[in-house]
């Protein structure tokens, strides 16, 4: 770029920079040599915008001479969506394809739960998420197995290969076709009139065929390829099979290297100590030859769960195996066809936790990556997966993840090159063996920042609660205190980075107290405590408390209900300044009901009481809607079978009133049930354990509109029976936080969600704390951009805890160096923007104190430390840049 400065011109890069006035060298990012002749102090510099800056943004120069506004990007990496089950009964012989031309994903596999028969599916990935349509079958004629799917890109058409015990274990093929969410299938065609098992089949794009390659078992068990031909909705096999080896062949992996327009067959050569062998096909016409010898790359042992990908970026063929010589180790060799054979570098582990079962391999061609999924019996036979990058001819692999606590088989991974996303189909053994896919990404996914655990109360807690004073910038937890006759206390947290530290506890009822609910009146910058007083005749009682720096104060406590009252939960009604309480009412049958209070001063009084379920409730979660100024209670009827359910209520003066009760869970058995406002979205979350689907743990969105409330289809979080479920909302990042303890590892785990729609999609759970954690309680500290989730931990005596966290980790463009200036103006993306340069006064800016010195955040805000320096404020709108 030309930059001109008081007449001279200097080159660099390539660009025009217009320079104006009083500008030095120390406001110039670039080889500041070049320049000559600058004046002193002050002056603009004019450049082209990447992005939107509004006027008074913080600017930063780009390395090709744009400018941008300082601002913060989340961090993503490797994680997992939510699991989704395709067949609900027990599932085998998984084998899954990619369709580019559908943008879709196909799973073909045995249906146990009917017949055995030959079943495809089609699943459309959108976000983390995948969702199917209704199982077609390809084969009812009786059970299949070792079926081998490969997508045809010539004829836009999906090819089964497989073993039918209909027709006397015959290989047969199929061909099938794609329409939306459904898939259908032309007529079967035998290629192999013997019982044969060990299918793998792959696409020669540049031949235009399909090659199956078999162990055929009649004939000594021999490893066999055949040549198809799809034309319309068949598949033709002019030729006759070839032999590829004349030993007992078994876990044939075939795939295709389309660099050198070649087939790779990989395999375990029984006919030679099970050595882990490749042989390298050539098609020509409708026939397949193997010019020159197989190759080992595993001659120590026999090799198992063999399985071959072809890495695009780097042109190389990666096998993954069990090597049975070195205790059953998941273990990857890079293969380099030349000519026609094919040479391996140095084999690489990549599990050495203890036997590694089902290794299935797919590429993700976006990120590069080799992604390999298998059973870790090193780990409680969890569904695994590591990702792997080839350099050369080896082959480095990142930190393995588990994607299903369970035991897990049959996996067959997948990549959509739409989405960027591998799937991953597979047999859940953890439910009731069910075909179930997961989506996974090598990046996309939020990575959540961790800090310290800090215990604020060192005896046993019990019905923790914390809330956020957005006024004093607290964070209040009140729990019992087990440690002190169960008394209700609470305690004030200042959260600093991914820390937090507390002040002293102070008791705000004498008196064992029980399920304790916080909320924060914004009106009034007061915390109300709801509760029910053990020493009152479990009366349910309210109180205000007033923080004051480290110190929490409260008034005289309120009964609100005078009988026996569980479950009292409250939120605050931002619109007309009022606390809800909705509880169950022991004295009048445990109908749900709710009351409007309202606080004075350190008092809070309470309108009448009206009831919202004519019939045993639990559960109850009320939250706030400020979109539609409603309150929405979510509550389990068990007048109604248990079944998960929410209502609208509407806050007029000191009373409220319903609409009409809506679903959310149509099933039977719905329990611990935590409620949160999403207000980028406008939606409702209901996060529950549902009984009916194994108790797992589910979320779903519901909508608002007048006094009622809809929802969209359930999506379930954790396959596992979780406890003590919390949420929360960050309004910052947009992000649902659950809290909860899995019952199967017995560890504190969080999961951070992104409503879409009336959906809601998930990332990977994240452990919070390495021990059995109870009565979780999260909230959002706005202020500091972080969640706190407060707990019993069980592996330090019970002990009251919290962790400060945030849900995504993010970086920042800014760094001394590339901080220019300030924008004197707005611009749009690739206009011409003034920016003015250290010893020019801006007045766009809001808030400051003359005389302070100010330095640019992260986020292109402006603060009082740091290490970029911006200026000095010469008023409340005014700072010299850079002076």
């Amino acid at each position: 770029m030309a930059i001109q400065v008081s007449g001279s011109t200097v080159i660099h890069d390539s660009q025009d920079v217009q320079v104006s006035g009083m500008f030095t060298a120390s406001s110039f990012v670039g080889d500041a040599s070049q320049l000559t002749n600058l004046p002193a102090s002050g002056g603009t510099l004019e450049a082209t915008a990447s992005g939107t800056l509004a006027d008074g943004s913080k600017v930063i120069i780009n390395t090709d001479g744009t400018v941008s506004v300082v601002a913060e990007s989340e961090t993503t990496g490797p994680g997992v969506g939510s699991e989704e089950v395709f067949e609900s009964a027990s599932t085998f012989n998984i084998s899954s394809v990619y369709d580019p031309s559908n943008n879709k994903v196909v799973i073909t596999y045995r249906d146990a739960g009917n017949s055995g028969y030959g079943t495809a599916i089609v699943g459309a990935v959108s976000g983390n998420s995948i969702t199917f349509g209704t199982p077609v079958l390809f084969e009812s004629s009786g059970e299949i197995e070792y079926t081998s799917v490969v997508y045809d890109s010539t004829n836009s058409k999906i090819v089964i290969a497989y073993k039918n015990y209909g027709n006397s274990g015959y290989g047969t093929a199929i061909v099938g076709t794609v329409s939306g969410t459904s898939i259908n299938f032309g007529s079967s065609s035998v290629f192999e009139s013997a019982s044969i098992s060990h299918i793998s089949a792959a696409y020669d794009s540049s031949n235009q065929k399909v090659v199956i390659a078999y162990r055929d078992n009649p004939n000594s068990n021999q490893g066999t390829a055949i040549v198809g031909e799809v034309s319309g909705t068949s598949i033709s096999f002019p030729s006759s099979p070839v032999i590829f080896e004349s030993g007992n062949t078994i876990f044939i992996s075939t795939t295709y290297d389309s660099t050198n327009q070649k087939v790779v067959i990989s395999y375990a050569d029984y006919g030679n100590s099970g050595y882990g062998t490749a042989i390298v096909g050539e098609v020509s016409g409708t026939s397949i030859s193997f010019p020159s010898s197989p190759v080992l790359f595993q001659s120590a042992a026999a090799a198992g769960y063999i399985s071959s990908v072809y890495d695009s970026t780097n042109q190389k063929v990666v096998i993954s195996y069990q090597d049975t010589g070195n205790n059953f180790y998941g273990t990857a060799v890079v293969g380099t066809v030349s000519g026609t054979s094919i040479n391996f570098g140095t084999p690489v582990i990549f599990d050495s936790n203890a036997a590694c079962y089902f290794c299935s391999s797919s590429f993700d061609s976006t990120n590069g990556k080799v992604v390999i999924a298998f059973r870790d019996d090193g780990n409680s036979e969890y569904g695994t997966l590591v990702a792997g990058t080839v350099s050369g001819n080896s082959i480095n692999f990142g930190s393995k993840f588990v994607f299903n606590s369970a035991n897990t088989q049959n996996f067959s991974p997948t990549f959509d090159s739409t989405n960027g996303k591998v799937v991953i189909a597979y047999h859940d053994k953890g439910n009731s063996e069910y075909g179930t896919a997961i989506v996974y990404g090598n990046t996309g996914f939020p990575v959540p920042q961790l800090g310290s655990a800090t215990v604020f109360e060192s005896a046993q807690t019990e019905d923790t609660s914390a809330v956020y004073d957005s006024n004093s910038n607290k964070v209040v937890i009140a729990y019992q205190d087990t440690g002190n006759s169960r008394y209700g206390t609470a305690i004030v947290g200042t959260v600093s980075g991914t820390s937090i530290s507390f002040g002293s506890p102070t008791v705000f009822e004498s008196a064992a107290t029980h399920m304790i609910s916080t909320t924060f009146d914004s009106s009034n910058n007061k915390v109300v405590i709801t509760y029910y007083d053990n020493g009152n005749s479990n009366y349910g009682t309210a109180i205000v408390g007033t923080v004051s720096g480290t110190d929490i104060s409260f008034g005289t406590p309120t009964v609100f209900n005078s009988n026996a009252t569980t479950w009292p939960r409250a939120t605050f009604d931002s619109s007309n300044g009022k606390v809800v309480i909705a509880y169950r009412n022991e004295g009048n049958s445990g109908y749900g009901t709710a009351i409007v209070g309202t606080v004075s001063g350190t008092s809070i009084s309470f309108g009448s009481p009206v009831v919202y379920e004519y019939a045993n409730t639990r559960y109850g979660s009320p939250v706030y809607d400020s979109a539609n100024s409603k309150i929405v209670i979510s509550y389990r009827d068990d007048g109604n079978s248990n079944r998960g359910t929410a209502i609208v209520g509407t806050v007029s003066g000191t009373s409220i009133s319903f609409g009409t009760p809506a679903l959310f869970n149509s099933s039977s058995n719905t329990q611990d049930i935590s409620s949160v406002y999403d207000s980028v979205n406008g939606k409702v979350v209901v996060v529950y354990r549902d009984g009916s689907n194994s108790n797992y743990s589910t979320a779903v969105v519901g909508e608002v509109s007048g006094t009622s409330i809809s929802f969209g289809t359930p999506v379930v979080y954790e396959t596992v029976y979780t406890f003590y479920m919390t949420s929360t909302y960050d309004s910052t990042n947009g992000k649902i936080v659950i809290a909860y303890r899995d019952p199967i590892v017995n560890y504190g785990k969080t999961i951070v969600g992104t409503v879409s729609g009336t959906s809601i999609n998930f990332g990977s759970p994240v452990i919070y704390e390495y021990a059995v954690t109870q009565y979780n309680s999260a909230t959002y500290d706005s202020t500091n951009d972080k969640v706190v989730i407060a707990y019993q931990d069980n592996g330090n005596s019970s002990y009251g805890t919290a962790v400060a966290f945030s849900p995504v980790t993010k970086s920042s463009n800014l760094t001394a160096e590339n901080f220019i200036g300030i924008s004197e103006g707005a611009y749009s993306n690739g206009q011409t923007a003034t920016i003015q340069v250290t010893g020019s006064v801006d007045d766009a800016q809001s808030g400051l104190t003359a005389g302070q010195a100010y330095y640019v955040q992260d986020n292109g805000t402006l603060g009082e430390s740091g290490s970029v320096f911006a200026g000095t404020a010469v008023s409340a709108s005014k700072i010299i840049v850079k002076g």
